[in-house]
């Protein structure tokens, strides 16, 4: 008979970790959505390497949030319901980058790639809509931000899906990646509580 580990939480190092890179991710997304726009139809040098470099950034962090907050789920919370919606969202975004990068490498790429990303970005909000309603679900209240951090999501993903709200999906996206290192921030904080507790008894 196979002896099977418990799932062990997320360390508190990890989850603070993570809190401060959901508060740094809040605080550069409109500044880097405002850069971007500012770029668009540039096709010189220096605009390119800061297209990419945002675009390569952007992307590590969503990854590296999204994969926490799974972490965070199965083994802080034994959920795993979400798992398909957050894994589906990373590997829209890797598409999405990966195309995106491509239409500024490739000569009229814009032009040629543009309805593919448009379709991501709806596919993306799709998606986003879809991790709001699975969290539903979750018996935990996540030190009470879960459902104001559930219909951040469904926002964010509605403003995606309609494109011409590209704008306020960021904004809302910004906020729910607060309230995604508040979640970290409690988390730890209590794992941290419960540790200090069990070694004095």
């Amino acid at each position: 008979m196979k002896n099977h580990r418990a799932i062990q939480p997320l360390k508190p190092i990890i989850l603070k970790s993570a809190g401060m890179l959901a508060m740094a991710s809040a605080l550069l997304t409109m500044p880097m959505f405002l850069v971007s726009y500012q770029l668009e139809g540039r096709h010189d040098d220096t605009a390119l390497a800061i297209h990419l470099a945002l675009q390569g950034i952007g992307t590590v962090i969503f990854v590296a949030l999204a994969l926490t907050f799974r972490s965070l789920l199965v083994r802080n919370c034994s959920f795993k319901k979400a798992d398909p919606v957050i894994l589906a969202l990373i590997i829209l975004n890797l598409i999405y980058a990966i195309t995106s990068t491509a239409s500024l490498l490739i000569p009229q790429g814009e032009e040629q790639l543009g309805p593919i990303l448009i379709t991501l970005v709806i596919l993306l909000g799709i998606a986003q809509i879809g991790l709001g309603l699975r969290l539903f679900a979750l018996e935990q209240d996540l030190g009470g931000f879960k459902r104001p951090y559930i219909w951040l999501n469904i926002i964010t993903g509605v403003c995606l899906a309609s494109v011409l709200l590209i704008a306020v999906g960021v904004i809302a996206s910004a906020v729910a990646d607060v309230m995604l290192g508040t979640i970290f921030f409690q988390e730890a904080r209590r794992i941290g509580n419960f540790h200090e507790t069990d070694i004095q008894v």
